[in-house]
């Protein structure tokens, strides 16, 4: 019994360990356990908080929805807890993906790859599948095919990984966009991480070629689909230019994982290779069917007025119409506002206020002069016109990804006389990964602000000095 006791305890402690090698079926079988029990305990968790839970909140480190702003004390509290509970597990998977890596002769470094969203998922798939060291000697390249079908020369090579690479995102896009309606981690991130790693694996199969190199070609793949996009309009130009940075970021990490597993004396088979185009239609479809809820995001501008509350109050609720755009982002495309007016007055009154896009509808919530005008948005004009070299193109995104919730004004007297106008804005927008399609829309939220704010300070103004 001491000696069956002391096994088991052996093997418990294996599971921590960093050390050694360990098969497909032990790291298919503890890692799928693993998730399985975390996932139970997750759920338990969650229903403690009033909180819902799905498999989507695995796409991200540690399982934890991060969501940006001020947290409350309760989320604050839920995330910490999530977090605890994390930890255990985060060793184990970090153990046996280092484990595994040694095991197939990965590099170690991309165990880095484990906290990083979705290429942790599709280096687990590949790791599993990947033959291990001294299982396929003699096999040089087992992907013979393949090696026939890339020139060799590097030039050649780079064309041949543009077009294939390029050809696949552009092939894919429309997939999640069209089909599925998914604008998350599937299309910005999956997509672009399965580009970088056929390009810069099928640009470095043969011959010498440079980590630097390959990481460029893969960067001019999401070029290359971004142009297919363009051209045949499928998406424009604003929207390709904003998605740009997360796709290269995640093409470059995808670049660094086809490139390393190039280097290592087996090759992959074409069915490893075809795991990293599934990948991303796999997620897309997971996150079309999950019970994701959008996170709301609140703006705030302010401006200081030299004009009284009274004269600014009365330049809120009648103004006429806005100058012409000079800013850039509305020169390109996005919509920004022209007029409003306020049918009636006081609650239940609906401030009508027109954009370049259309009108937003306002039922007024709040109305105490001088102080404060507060309004729900029943009705959203689409969030901008896409720039295509064929005129307007209707895309899905346009519609219902970016909706304004309720704004307010808010009025406070300054010991100068003058007035301090705070414009806020509550919206949501259906765009993953959430935080960094935030920095965007709250970018453009505080232009429109701006330009409002800006436009009434001009007419309050104008009028207290004419009055005086």
């Amino acid at each position: 019994m001491p000696c069956e006791a002391g096994r088991e305890v052996k093997r418990f402690l294996t599971l921590l360990s960093f050390r050694g090698t360990i098969s497909r079926m032990e790291y298919v079988s503890i890692a799928c356990i693993g998730v399985f029990i975390k996932h139970v305990i997750d759920l338990m968790i969650a229903r403690q908080f009033h909180r819902n839970w799905d498999v989507t909140h695995y796409l991200i480190p540690l399982g934890i929805p991060m969501a940006g702003g001020r947290l409350p004390f309760d989320d604050i509290k839920f995330l910490s807890i999530m977090l605890a509970v994390s930890v255990p597990f985060a060793w184990v998977g970090l153990g046996i993906t280092t484990r595994r890596f040694r095991t197939i002769g990965w590099p170690l470094w991309l165990v880095v790859l484990f906290f990083v969203p979705i290429a942790n998922i599709a280096s687990f798939v590949l790791a599993a599948a990947w033959p291990e060291l001294g299982a396929g000697a003699g096999e040089a390249r087992p992907n013979s095919r393949l090696a026939r079908i890339i020139p060799k020369d590097a030039l050649g090579a780079a064309f041949f990984a543009l077009l294939a690479a390029g050809i696949l995102g552009a092939a894919l896009v429309p997939i999640g966009t069209v089909a599925l309606g998914s604008y998350g981690w599937g299309l910005f991130a999956a997509i672009p991480f399965a580009q970088g790693a056929i390009a810069a694996y099928a640009y470095a199969l043969h011959g010498r070629r440079t980590l630097a190199a390959s990481v460029f070609v893969a960067l001019l793949s999401v070029g290359v689909t971004a142009a297919a996009l363009l051209a045949l309009a499928l998406e424009g130009a604003v929207c390709i230019a904003m998605a740009t940075p997360v796709a290269a970021a995640f093409a470059a990490i995808g670049a660094l994982f086809g490139y390393s597993i190039c280097r290592q004396p087996l090759r992959p088979n074409t069915a490893v290779l075809l795991l990293c185009v599934f990948l991303a239609p796999t997620i897309m479809g997971v996150e079309t069917i999950s019970s994701r809820v959008d996170p709301t995001f609140a703006v705030t501008t302010t401006i200081d007025v030299a004009a009284p509350p009274n004269v600014v109050w009365r330049n809120i609720i009648h103004f006429p119409d806005l100058p012409p755009p000079t800013e850039l982002p509305f020169r390109v495309g996005i919509a920004y506002p022209v007029r409003a007016k306020i049918v009636g007055r006081g609650v239940g009154a609906v401030r009508y206020c027109e954009f370049s896009t259309g009108d937003f509808v306002e039922p007024i919530t709040t109305w105490e002069p001088n102080r404060k005008l507060a309004f729900s948005v029943v009705r959203s004009a689409e969030p901008m016109r896409e720039w295509s070299p064929y005129g307007h193109i209707d895309t899905p995104h346009l519609h219902d990804y970016m909706v304004s919730r309720r704004g307010q004004f808010v009025l406070e007297a300054l010991p100068n006389g003058g007035t301090r106008l705070t414009g806020t804005t509550w919206y949501q927008h259906h765009l993953w990964p959430a935080a960094y399609w935030k920095f965007w829309s709250d970018a453009i939220v505080h232009e429109i602000h701006y330009r409002v704010l800006k436009h009434i300070k001009t007419l309050s103004e104008r009028e207290s000095h004419d009055g005086k």
